[in-house]
Order: C-alpha cells, then sequence, then structure tokens
C-alpha cells in the first residue's frame, strides 16, 4: 500500500513537506527521480523521436509548464494526464506527537490554485 502525505513544512508559508510512503518506507527525491528515469525511458521507446513522435519532451514540457505556474487542471487536460477516478489528496497539518491523528485543512489542488 501506498500512502501520501503532504504536510506544512516550516521554511515559508507556501512550504509543504510531501511523504510517501511505500512499504512502509518514506520515498526520497533519488526515488522519484530513479522513477521519471524509468518513465521518460518508456515514453522514448513508445513514441520515438526517430519517427517524429516527441518522446519524453511531451512529458517534460508539461513537468515545466507546472514548475512556472500554469494551472495544474489545464496541463493536466492538455496533455491527456487527468484522471477520471481518483480521490483528493489532502493536506494535513504537521503534528505535535501528542495529537492523535490529523485533521484535513485542504485539498491538495487548492494549494496549487493560490
Amino acid at each position: 500500500m501506498v500512502q501520501f502525505f503532504v504536510l506544512r513544512g516550516k521554511k515559508s508559508a507556501g512550504d509543504y513537506v510531501i511523504k510517501i510512503f511505500s512499504y512502509g518506507e518514506v520515498w526520497s527525491l533519488e526515488h522519484i527521480l530513479r522513477l521519471l528515469k524509468i518513465i521518460f525511458d518508456s515514453e522514448k521507446c513508445n513514441y520515438p523521436i526517430s519517427e517524429g513522435k516527441r518522446g519524453p519532451a511531451y512529458l517534460l514540457n508539461a513537468i515545466t509548464e507546472i514548475a512556472f505556474g500554469r494551472d495544474i487542471e489545464l496541463v493536466l487536460r492538455d496533455y491527456q494526464l487527468k484522471r477520471k477516478s481518483g480521490s483528493k489528496v489532502q493536506i494535513i497539518e504537521k503534528l505535535d506527537s501528542s495529537e492523535p491523528q490529523a485533521k484535513p485543512i485542504q485539498n491538495l489542488h487548492e494549494v496549487f490554485e493560490k
């Protein structure tokens, strides 16, 4: 099972800490980059540039658009990446060890809309 948590960070008002747990282990940026490498290699094979297709550049363009502030919903729609089903990810406040459970404060999509 994979669990995905987005917690408020301490560095700035817009800082978030993302914790992805898979089989009890927290993913690091190394894990994410290794996963992206596999995805980009797959895109090269499925959509070869030698055949006039965009290969991994297509996904990289989507990532770049998000990084530079384009609305996530528009990027998902334009790149046909929007899932038809799935639950919203919730932002939870960082907890004191004395608190029994997290209280959702907003949906992830609302963070990106700011």
